[in-house]
């Protein structure tokens, strides 16, 4: 069990102006998704917290605001006007595009007519909003991802027609890397989702009070998955991912241009997720299904999942969730990037296209797509692996003593 990290600091410290109470604990929860609506990594991953932070022994009353709305046709439109407004200003473009009166006026409201022990940042590109959160509330931050890296990451991808750009881009990253640290040092008190961000943000922010909580689902895992069928030639790979996110479409393009060509053409590429069934043009081997909402629909319809992940910053949800479901996996160790991860069978690591080809054109692809990733290998994303963490964070953030099950 991963316990909270204290790091003495005055901004980590932060005194709260009432006492709590702990068998009324109030949230409020301003999030960069909305749980409820969105399915992509980072909204499975927020349904996870809160069923923790609504679980005993914390048993806290949590209300969510998202900021954020269904994109429509202007979507790319606003992007350019943030990145415009970034270069006239000391605001990175993805806060820009972010700010939003509608939803300060909605959290300024919420706080006016009701009483909160603790605000939830859900998302670094959320600071913005804690110049307009009363003073006396202790605030936590959930950093899915270390976002200045994964901006400079997604520079250094862009293809030729923007690089003229580069250098304008990059100094907005670095007034984004700006942003994030000052924020992360007035919040004080933050959840990572991956250790490697949390040992790079406390080199940066030596005051900071964290704990580490990797993605966990708010579903139970199969009790039991039998070892999948012997495939003979025509292997099922499957790939979740919302492909309106840059790193997804990344992996599946370098999947399909330099690994895809070389296999077996008896194989196929199953597609899940939002976007997947708009993003492939190529071709009968690769089939986008969409958004499924049963997950067992998408491991029955596979032999194995496949991750290749390139971006820095944050973890893979698609290939935590996939362990959590015991399905075997082929992925390149980036995607493991951060994650408690033991050494299993079913978990296979190839690096370059070479490793990828070689191994899926020989018999021990179908040997994987026999085996299960052990139970215990998959408990390492369950949740009560770290409510404790999370739950002792969120009372010592609001002064609270550790209750002895946390303890």
């Amino acid at each position: 069990m991963i316990s909270v990290q204290s790091i003495q600091g005055e901004s980590a410290r932060r005194p709260a102006a009432h006492r709590a109470d702990p068998a009324h604990l109030r949230i409020l929860v301003l999030s960069l998704v909305n749980h409820l609506a969105e399915r992509n990594g980072a909204s499975t991953v927020t349904r996870g917290l809160l069923k923790s932070l609504e679980s005993p022994p914390l048993n806290a009353l949590v209300e969510c605001i998202p900021v954020r709305k269904p994109r429509d046709k202007w979507h790319r439109l606003a992007q350019c006007g943030s990145l415009l407004q970034a270069a006239f200003s000391n605001i990175p473009s993805k806060v820009a595009f972010l700010r939003s009166e509608e939803f300060r006026a909605r959290v300024v409201s919420r706080f006016r007519a009701e009483h909160f022990d603790l605000a939830i940042l859900n998302g670094s590109d959320l600071l913005w909003i804690s110049e307009f959160l009363p003073a006396s509330v202790p605030r936590i931050l959930i950093s899915h991802n270390i976002e200045h890296l994964l901006f400079e990451s997604q520079i250094q991808d862009l293809g030729r027609m923007y690089r003229p750009f580069r250098a304008w881009l990059r100094r907005d990253a670095q007034r984004l890397r700006r942003f994030e640290v000052e924020g992360m040092r007035s919040t004080g008190n933050v959840v990572f989702l991956s250790h490697d961000d949390a040992l790079f943000a406390n080199r940066i922010c030596r005051d900071l009070r964290y704990t580490v909580v990797p993605p966990m689902f708010d579903y139970a895992p199969p009790a039991d998955r039998a070892p999948g069928p012997d495939p003979g030639p025509g292997l099922r790979i499957g790939y979740v991912g919302n492909f309106g996110w840059w790193p997804n479409r990344q992996g599946l393009q370098w999947f399909a241009s330099r690994v895809l060509p070389h296999l077996s053409p008896a194989i196929r590429v199953n597609l899940f997720g939002s976007g997947s069934d708009k993003v492939w043009r190529g071709g009968s081997r690769v089939v986008g299904y969409g958004v499924v909402e049963e997950m067992d629909r998408i491991w029955a319809q596979c032999d194995f999942m496949i991750c290749p992940a390139f971006a820095e910053g944050g973890v893979c949800v698609k290939f935590a969730e996939a362990v959590y479901n015991r399905m075997p996996i082929l992925a390149n160790r980036h995607a493991a990037r951060g994650l408690p991860l033991a050494s299993d069978p079913a978990i296979v690591f190839a690096e370059e296209p070479s490793e990828w080809i070689e191994f899926l054109n020989s018999p021990a692809a179908a040997e994987l797509a026999g085996r299960r990733v052990s139970v215990s290998t998959a408990s390492a994303f369950a949740p009560e692996n770290y409510s404790a963490a999370l739950h002792g964070l969120v009372r010592e953030s609001v002064g609270l003593k550790q209750s002895p099950v946390e303890a």
